[in-house]
């Protein structure tokens, strides 16, 4: 740990809950709030005397809205935070609604460090928002910006396309509207709609899963099909090109020098910490993850269990699939290094039998997803698993 960690805290707390999401979140208001949060103190506590007081490389807030969280419980998580971890983090992101920021929650986020607000604003259009089940509205996110801004932040937007009803036209307004605001890094992710049930059902009120999977289903009828996507993705890149930023990563664009370096570490497979519900970590080559159920999740951090490691995870593999989601690629040399000749060899055969396809480019000791490859990842992807 002497490079120190990345370092994940999951705030589970939303408004409301977007039909399409299937992250770890609950209602704000939930009669759980106070509990969850004495819980993620105890596994802040726990996980950093474990480790032995680690430096956080980078920290990173996300949920559901973690911008949703009262002053003063900012301040509680970030002393909890200073306690077990030694915060010198190169980097400090907050997810929030583009609805939900005001001065006083900005000023207790500040103070805890932050550098970076990635938005969610998915959409400038009244009816991409619509039909995203999104409660803010298209002016929030320039607002949010702008705040953002003023305190000296770097911002990132988030953008979904895809949306139920969208055409080529809308999705190339709202990457003109926010290449216009200038933010500092884009995400742009398809719209995809899970259709089995995930663990943090239980955590909200009402029909439960019958009433979300009537809705992706619906939804999901009314997507543009598999090569609309393709186009919209395409759309993409070539205008965030034209508007300065560098295709990264499959689904990130930034300025010179704003790439997303918690994301990164993720990307290049470097050891990470989660806490909270639903939340993943890595470290020392082993994989584990939360309960995204609340009640589970506080039933384990009171009892102090220790974390789960997921036997199913081969780490090879995922390692691979990672670094070639990244514009640098895979460093075929280092992985045989770190990874050992007969993991190496099965990769260098899998990409050879995609290369026909003009979806991998190997050139010397780095493998690379073409454009082509980035719209098909998943058939590179595939092939890497054991």
């Amino acid at each position: 740990m002497t490079q120190g960690i990345g370092l994940y805290v999951h705030i589970p707390f939303c408004a409301s809950r977007c039909p399409y999401c299937d992250f770890a979140t609950a209602p704000a208001t939930t009669a759980l709030r106070s509990r969850y949060l004495d819980a993620l103190g105890r596994e802040i506590a726990r996980e950093g005397a474990l480790l032995g007081r680690p430096r956080a490389r980078t920290l990173f807030f996300g949920g559901g809205t973690p911008s949703l969280l009262e002053p003063a419980e900012i301040a509680m998580l970030g002393d909890a935070l200073r306690r077990a971890f030694v915060l010198r983090p190169r980097e400090v992101t907050l997810e929030a609604n583009p609805a939900t920021l005001d001065r006083a929650r900005l000023e207790a986020w500040l103070a805890l460090g932050l550098t970076r607000l990635s938005l969610g604003a998915q959409s400038f259009d009244a009816r991409g928002l619509r039909a995203l089940g999104r409660t803010h509205q298209p002016e929030d996110s320039a607002a949010a910006v702008a705040v953002a801004r003023d305190a000296g932040l770097d911002t990132n937007l988030d953008l979904i396309f895809g949306w139920p009803g969208q055409d080529i036209a809308a999705w190339e307004r709202d990457l003109q509207t926010a290449a216009g605001l200038n933010p500092d890094h884009i995400s742009c992710y398809p719209l995809e709609l899970r259709l089995d049930p995930e663990g943090s059902i239980p955590n909200w009120p009402g029909g439960g899963w019958p009433v979300l999977e009537r809705w992706r289903r619906a939804a999901a009828e009314a997507q543009p099909d598999d090569a609309g996507i393709a186009r919209m993705y395409r759309v993409a890149e070539r205008a965030l090109e034209r508007a300065g930023y560098r295709h990264y990563e499959i689904a990130n664009w930034a300025r010179p020098g704003k790439r997303s370096l918690h994301n990164l570490g993720y990307w290049r497979d470097r050891d990470w910490l989660g806490v909270g519900a639903g939340a993943h970590t890595h470290l020392a080559g082993a994989r584990s993850a939360n309960p995204a159920d609340l009640r589970a999740y506080i039933s384990r951090a009171e009892s102090g269990s220790e974390r789960v490691v997921d036997a199913e995870a081969d780490p090879p593999s995922e390692a691979a699939m990672l670094a070639l989601r990244l514009d640098s690629g895979l460093d075929l040399e280092r992985y045989a290094a770190r990874f050992g000749d007969t993991a190496a060899t099965r990769v260098r055969s899998a990409l050879r039998e995609v290369e026909p396809a003009h979806l991998v480019r190997v050139e010397g000791r780095y493998a690379r997803l073409t454009a082509r490859g980035r719209l098909l990842a998943s058939e590179v992807f595939v092939r890497l698993l054991p």
